[in-house]
């Protein structure tokens, strides 16, 4: 292990000397007898860990010296001032510069070399310190920095919630991939439409893309080769191509997409679901008011067959011969038909009331979905972080 770098100034050579003896066992000593010396030494080795300073070099002061070396922050990385006068003055002056340490002469030799290495074991300290704070920095600025990307995941999952289309999914997904600086593809297969394919840089798949992602249905829910990562559903697919092996931001992307997969999936059962029901209210709609139209016609039918009865009944009243039994006869005959005709239109009226209830649900149904269809006004999202 090297020895601490000391660096002595004394315009005094014997004192300087001394000192030089008395440190060289312990520290690698170099010596000025003047500040311009110093400087010289300054630029040859650079720094030195401790810069011992007389407060009296010839005119100058020393800790004016270490003032503008503390100021630039030059020379050293601890500073001792020391003077023949152990004023109050004196020591504040040494506090005022920027030294670390104040001593006064005569300067013990053995307590010397004990200040310099308790100097040296403060700096250890402090670079100890530091490291930990850069450490701590860099710990929480990875923390804060995935702690944004999940939120943003987050975000995502709640707006795919809202999405009642692929292509809105699609734009969806294709958004986050833009603000986290990554580039995909999307493959929808719905059961009963044909598969469709997306890419976020381009627009359109190209045809490698599309057969890789077929391919690759069928692997697992997560499945990495190389940068490429695909997050599989059995709806759903998305292709990313620039996931770097190693980074630490790519373990957050994992778990982040591993969820929005999950969702997209639901997402797309609802939707499917939805339609399904789309279909049903229209085949609804259209029996509904084949049935009432049906019911009307027949209706009207049957009110000109009676009508007809009933006129012919009537004239041949006129041309019989009938005796009073017979009239009596005919017409308790025509009166039990119109009855029977009478209790027909109630049959139809109630079945009418039903059909017209049945078109009001399913209207409400429509008006359900147009209201969910209706794109919703964008407010601003509150940052997570």
């Amino acid at each position: 292990m090297s020895k601490p770098h000391v660096l002595i100034i004394d315009d005094d050579t014997d004192y300087l000397e001394l000192l030089a003896e008395a440190l060289e066992f312990k520290f690698d000593v170099k010596c000025a007898s003047n500040l311009k010396a110093a400087e010289l030494l300054l630029h040859e080795y650079k720094s030195f860990d401790i810069a011992l300073v007389d407060e009296h070099i010839g005119e100058e002061k020393g800790s004016d010296w270490i003032k503008k070396q503390v100021e630039s922050h030059a020379a050293a990385k601890s500073f001792v001032l020391y003077s023949g006068l152990a004023t109050e003055d004196a020591i504040l002056k040494g506090l005022e510069c920027g030294a670390d340490d104040f001593l006064a002469k005569p300067i013990s030799l053995i307590a010397l070399n004990n200040k310099l290495e308790k100097l040296i074991s403060y700096q250890d300290k402090i670079h100890n310190f530091e490291d930990e704070l850069t450490s701590k920095d860099r710990v929480i600025n990875v923390s804060m920095a995935q702690a944004s990307k999940y939120g943003s995941c987050m975000q995502l999952t709640s707006r795919l919630n809202n999405c009642f289309t692929y292509e809105k999914i699609r734009d969806e997904v294709f958004s986050y991939l833009y603000s986290m600086n990554l580039k995909g593809c999307v493959a929808f297969y719905p059961l009963k439409d044909e598969m469709s394919f997306y890419s976020s840089v381009n627009g359109c798949c190209s045809p490698v893309e599309i057969d890789v992602m077929k391919l690759l249905r069928v692997k697992p829910r997560l499945y990495r080769f190389g940068c490429r990562t695909i997050f599989n559903h059995p709806s759903v697919s998305i292709l990313i191509l620039n996931l770097e092996e190693g980074a630490i931001d790519t373990d957050i992307y994992i778990d982040a997409l591993a969820s929005v997969i999950e969702c997209m999936g639901a997402r797309m059962a609802f939707i499917a679901y939805k339609n399904s029901l789309v279909n049903v209210q229209q085949q609804i709609e259209q029996a509904v008011g084949k049935t009432k139209k049906m019911i009307e016609i027949s209706k009207l039918h049957q009110q000109e067959v009676m009508n007809e009865i009933v006129q012919k009944i009537g004239m041949s009243f006129h041309v019989l011969d009938l005796n009073e039994e017979q009239e009596d006869y005919l017409t308790n005959l025509v009166h039990t038909a119109l009855k029977k005709h009478t209790q027909d239109d109630i049959n139809f009226l109630e079945v009418c009331e039903l059909l017209d209830k049945a078109l009001e649900s399913v209207d409400d149904l429509k008006e359900l979905n147009t209201e969910q269809d209706e794109p919703e006004v964008e407010e601003e999202e509150d940052e997570l972080f």
